[in-house]
């Protein structure tokens, strides 16, 4: 039971497996995992956690991809498909609920997978996957 009573907080023995856990270089499957808790009660807690001030969210920046990477997606698309290269890109992008200037790198590999699946022929579309996969910004 959780009690504020003067300047002192109780926690259950959920809640401090989870602050021992947590880890801002960690995901939330690591931390669920260290602390031995299925996802409604890691939400439970977390949501305790926050309530009580004991831990607050944080943003990480997430590495996006250059208009060099998108640049050089168009031109190697477009030795594939043609033309249309630029609105097939713009379009997958569209789709996978990005946008242009923010298409995070852990994402690459999803839209060259999506965008090659519109090159017909065998031998280009092995070409484009690879000389882009090469393009992809490593960690």
């Amino acid at each position: 039971m959780i009690s504020m009573d003067s300047d002192e907080i109780a926690m259950d023995r959920d809640m401090i497996r989870l602050l021992i856990a947590i880890d801002e270089d960690k995901d939330i499957s690591q931390v669920a995992g260290e602390a031995g808790m299925n996802l409604p009660s890691l939400r439970e807690t977390l949501s305790k956690l926050l309530n009580l001030g004991l831990i607050e969210p944080i943003e990480k920046a997430v590495a996006c991809l250059d208009t060099k990477f998108i640049n050089t997606c168009k031109v190697m698309l477009s030795k594939a498909v043609g033309p249309m290269a630029a609105f097939l890109i713009e379009d997958t992008i569209a789709e996978l609920g990005l946008s242009t200037s923010k298409i995070p790198v852990y994402r690459a590999a999803e839209l060259i997978s999506v965008l090659a699946r519109e090159v017909p022929e065998d031998d280009k579309r092995i070409q484009f996957q690879k000389s882009m996969i090469d393009m992809i910004p490593k960690k």
